[in-house]
């Protein structure tokens, strides 16, 4: 941990070179038994391809049998070097929505990377923990873990088991990852690149895929704006407008401290996805752009802010549909004179009225985490998280994601206020404020979107998150392992116990 004498509080740097006195701890063996596991699932997983291309020969096999192969291959790399698997995790995890095979069902490659991210991760916190190699959890680890036992309780009284089931897989993957990144971070903070990295390698087939759509295989809206709206590889373009702002806003955060190339390789990444993030004309995200931008500048440069404002009334004037877009925000039908389905801010003030009602059904545990969209005709989720929250999760999951939400603003107020005062290193007080920036854009979108129960946002929003809470509450000393060659999986690197970033 570096210092100076210039200020009467310690000068944090997450760059700081971590040293250590005791010997260097050796990785816990997996043992066979894993490896066997591991190939014996692969077997079967092939075994159940071939027999679906068996009984109907026009059957994806390559999807499945590809996804198998590679879910094995990835969960023995977890077993053996855990922060080899949390990155490659990251950096596939963009371009897999539009990866779909209806025939397999839940054979989906994104639902067997979440569930093998919950059984790798949660061996791997394991073996930490009984390895004594385990970081006190921060208070917003703690908040994590309360939300997803906040919504437990709905899943038992769902009114829909098996919707509620595949979204409380999702919240568990969500809360895993977030406490294996805290893990990694208080180990040394300087694991926060790779991070970055690989997200940053996670954008190129998005970024690719949306570039394709708009010159080439864009498809009408059918939401009824009369546009046609990128998705890049995600499912919905809001979605991705969502994932965009976030990872955009961050890598603006990092480019200043950068050398001369990756600086150039970074920018232009950052400018392809903020120009795919107007070409999803998710005006919710736009505006949640524009406030983590500004308060970004606000915080590193005043005057961009006027430059920002000025560049924002620039783009709506110039670029075709943003203005019709934005004049669109309280039309009741659309662009062919038919029925808007879920484009208007009336629509969605008119379904909160229809679906509150539901909040009385079940008041304690609610409806069933994700159970709201069954219960409507229109069988769409709620557009506001606090409300789906509430309803699907009644008083215990509504005041668990309170609760999450008050002590992650905790978290980004205490930094914030740490960077105010000058009590971080540049290129700290830059990252800390990006991701306060680019979380306050995504927790604006909790009003009008579906953000509560969004795996694949969420899953970067850890990184942010985790990285707050660590300048926040992280200035541990890690406790000197008591390392065994246990046969359980591990994943542990080689590292030496070192001081926590702050």
């Amino acid at each position: 941990m570096t210092t100076t004498s210039s200020r009467p509080e310690d000068r944090v740097s997450i760059r700081a070179e971590h040293e250590s006195t005791g010997p260097a701890p050796t990785t816990p063996n997996p043992g066979a038994s894993a490896i066997f596991i591991v190939l014996g699932a692969l077997i079967a997983g092939l075994a159940v391809a071939f027999g679906f291309q068996s009984l109907s020969p026009d059957t994806k096999l390559v999807i499945l049998g590809g996804t198998v192969l590679s879910a094995a291959v990835l969960g023995v790399i977890g077993l053996y070097r855990y922060e080899w698997f949390l990155l490659i995790t990251l950096a596939v995890r963009p371009s897999l929505d539009d990866l779909i095979a209806d025939e397999f069902g839940t054979f989906q490659p994104s639902a067997i990377l979440g569930i093998l991210a919950i059984g790798v991760t949660a061996l791997h916190l394991i073996s930490r923990k009984f390895t004594g190699n385990w970081n006190q959890v921060t208070p917003l680890g703690l908040a994590f873990m309360a939300f997803f036992l906040g919504f437990l309780p709905s899943y038992i009284t769902s009114v829909d088991r098996g919707v509620s089931q595949a979204a409380l897989f999702g919240l568990a993957s969500v809360v895993l990852l977030y406490l294996a990144v805290e893990q990694h971070l208080l180990d040394d903070g300087r694991f926060l690149f790779k991070l970055i990295a690989a997200t940053g390698i996670g954008m190129i087939v998005p970024i690719i895929t949306g570039f394709v759509q708009f010159f080439f295989t864009g498809t009408l809206d059918p939401g009824g704006s009369g546009l046609v709206r990128i998705d890049g590889s995600f499912a919905h373009p809001n979605t991705f407008a969502t994932y965009l702002t976030f990872v955009v806003l961050l890598a603006i955060s990092i480019i200043p401290t950068m050398a001369v190339k990756p600086k150039l390789v970074v920018l232009a990444i950052a400018s392809l996805g903020g120009f795919l993030l107007i070409a999803t004309f998710a005006r919710g995200a736009w505006a949640s752009f524009l406030i983590g931008a500004l308060v970004m500048a606000a915080r590193i440069n005043k005057k961009l802010v006027l430059v920002i404002i000025a560049g924002s009334f620039a783009v709506a004037a110039a670029v075709p549909g943003v203005g019709d877009r934005l004049a669109n925000l309280t039309a009741s039908t659309g662009a062919n004179g038919g029925v808007k389905t879920d484009d208007s801010l009336g629509w969605r003030i008119g379904y909160w009225q229809k679906i509150a009602p539901f909040f009385n059904r079940n008041p304690v545990s609610g409806l069933g985490i994700d159970a709201t969209k069954t219960q409507t005709v229109e069988f769409k989720d709620p557009h506001n998280s606090f409300l789906q929250a509430f309803l699907e999760g009644g008083l215990i999951g509504g005041f668990a994601f309170l609760t999450l939400l008050g002590v992650a603003t905790y978290a980004g107020w205490k930094t914030w206020q740490k960077a105010r005062r000058g009590v971080f290193d540049y290129q700290t007080k830059l990252i800390s404020v990006g991701s306060i920036a680019a979380l306050l854009s995504v927790a604006a979108q909790l009003i009008t979107e579906n953000v509560l129960l969004n795996t694949i946002v969420w899953w970067y929003l850890n990184i942010a998150l985790a990285y707050l809470a660590v300048l926040t509450w992280g200035k541990r000393k890690v406790p000197e392992p008591n390392y065994s060659q246990l046969a359980l999986p591990s994943g542990l690197d080689r590292r030496q116990p070192a001081e926590s970033p702050t």
